[in-house]
C-alpha cells in the first residue's frame, strides 16, 4: 500500500509469546496457536470490507476512497455494501467502441457483467461494471469490445485479476489461523527490510483497514479471535484488482502505395495499448499470398522493415504486412501478430 513507511524495527521477539512481546493484553494459549476457523463465505451476499485496491491497472483509481478530486487519477471504484461498479465510459469510449461484455472465468467466486443505460437525458449510453463476489478466491476479468473505428469491427479484450479473501485471513489459505498471525508479525518486524510485498498481499494484511498495515492489524487480528468477530461468522472480504499484461493491438490496418515494380509500399496503422502501457516499436515480416484472404502467404526473406519495395516475382501476388505487437511491462509475454493484406494484387507493367 502507498503511504509512510514506518522506520522502527520491531524488537525480536524471543521466548515470549507473540501477544505478550507486542504489549496487546491477549494471550495465545500454550504452543503459540490460535484456533483454526473456517474462512468460507457464509450466505449467498457478502460484505466488501474498504477500501478496495488496484494494483497497478493503469486506469483505474488505486483505491475506492480516493474522494479527492484533486487526487483522482483514474476511474473511480464505487462499492456497496456487497457490489463493485466501475465506469467503463472513459476506458473504452463510445466513439471508438461498442456491444461492450464482461466475464468471469470462474462465476461461483464473483459475477461479473457490463450494465448499459441510455435516456433521453443522456447523449450518449453508458457502460458500467458490476462485480458481485460471492467468496474467497481469484479471477480473471475480461472486458470486451468491438473498435468501431476500424473498416471492418475488430475485437479488443482487456484482462484484469480480482483477488477475493476473508478479512483477517492474512495468507489466503482459506483458514484463519495461527498462520495469518505468523505472516503479519514477519511482515512487521521487517517492514525496512522486508521482500517485495504485492499490493494484494499487503491488502490482506489490513486487518483494520486503515489502508497500511502496522501493530494495529496485529491487535484487530487477535482481538478479533478473542470476540469471535473473525473467522466463519464474519462475512467481511478484502478485494484487490491487479493488473493482467495485455499485448498492444495492430487496428485498422491498410497496405500504402501503388502496388506496381520499383514502388515503395508501407502502412498505415493504429497501434493500441488497452493497458496505456508504453508502447514498443514493433517488429515486421512481409510476404506474398495467392489472394486477398492471404491464408496461402509465403516468407519472404530478408524482409523485415516497415516498407517494402515492389519486385517483379511479386506480380500477381497480394503483398502481406504481418505486425508483431510487444509489450513494455511484460517480457514473457506473447506477442500479438496482425496481417495488413494489400486490397489489391501487384500488376504488370503497362
Amino acid at each position: 500500500m502507498k503511504g509512510k513507511q514506518n522506520k522502527k524495527r520491531l524488537k525480536p521477539i524471543l521466548k515470549k509469546s507473540m501477544l505478550t512481546a507486542l504489549g496487546l493484553g491477549i494471550a495465545l494459549p500454550i504452543g503459540g496457536t490460535l484456533p483454526q476457523v473456517n474462512a468460507g463465505a457464509i450466505g449467498p451476499v457478502i460484505n466488501i470490507s474498504r477500501p478496495v485496491l488496484n494494483d497497478g491497472i493503469q486506469w483505474l483509481n488505486y483505491s475506492s476512497e480516493q474522494n479527492d478530486p484533486s487526487f483522482v487519477s483514474g476511474v473511480p471504484i464505487e462499492v456497496t455494501n456487497n457490489i463493485v461498479r466501475i465506469d467503463l465510459s472513459t476506458h473504452l469510449r463510445s466513439d471508438e467502441f461498442n456491444t461492450l461484455t464482461a466475464s468471469s472465468d470462474d462465476s461461483s467466486i464473483a459475477e461479473v457483467y457490463v450494465e448499459t443505460r441510455q435516456d433521453e437525458n443522456m447523449p450518449t449510453p453508458t457502460s458500467t461494471l458490476v462485480i458481485i463476489p460471492y467468496k474467497s478466491g481469484k479471477i480473471n476479468i475480461e472486458l470486451k469490445a468491438y473498435y468501431t473505428v476500424s473498416n471492418l469491427p475488430e475485437t479488443v479484450t482487456d484482462n484484469f485479476e480480482l483477488n477475493i479473501s476473508k478479512k483477517g485471513d492474512v495468507n489466503a489459505d482459506g483458514k484463519v489461523n495461527s498462520l495469518d498471525a505468523a505472516d503479519l508479525l514477519t511482515y512487521l518486524r521487517n517492514m525496512v527490510s522486508r521482500r517485495g510485498f504485492t499490493y494484494v498481499e499487503m491488502n490482506r494484511m489490513d486487518v483494520n483497514r486503515n489502508a497500511e498495515p502496522s501493530l494495529g492489524d496485529m491487535n484487530a487480528l487477535l482481538n478479533g479471535y478473542a470476540n469471535k468477530t473473525l473467522g466463519a461468522k464474519n462475512n467481511d472480504y478484502v478485494l484487490t484488482f491487479q493488473q493482467v499484461d495485455d499485448v498492444p493491438y495492430v487496428l485498422n490496418g491498410e497496405l500504402k502505395g501503388y502496388m506496381q515494380i520499383g514502388n515503395a509500399i508501407g502502412a498505415d496503422y493504429y497501434l493500441m495499448d488497452v493497458d496505456r502501457d508504453d508502447i514498443a516499436t514493433p517488429s515486421y515480416q512481409w510476404y506474398r499470398a495467392t489472394d486477398a484472404s492471404g491464408e496461402d502467404m509465403e516468407l519472404i526473406l530478408g524482409e523485415t522493415g516497415e516498407q517494402y519495395t515492389v519486385r517483379s516475382e511479386d506480380v500477381d501476388y497480394y503483398l502481406v504486412l504481418e505486425v508483431i505487437a510487444q509489450s513494455t511491462s511484460d517480457a514473457n509475454t506473447k506477442p500479438r501478430r496482425a496481417y495488413i493484406v494489400g486490397k489489391e494484387a501487384v500488376q504488370r507493367p503497362i
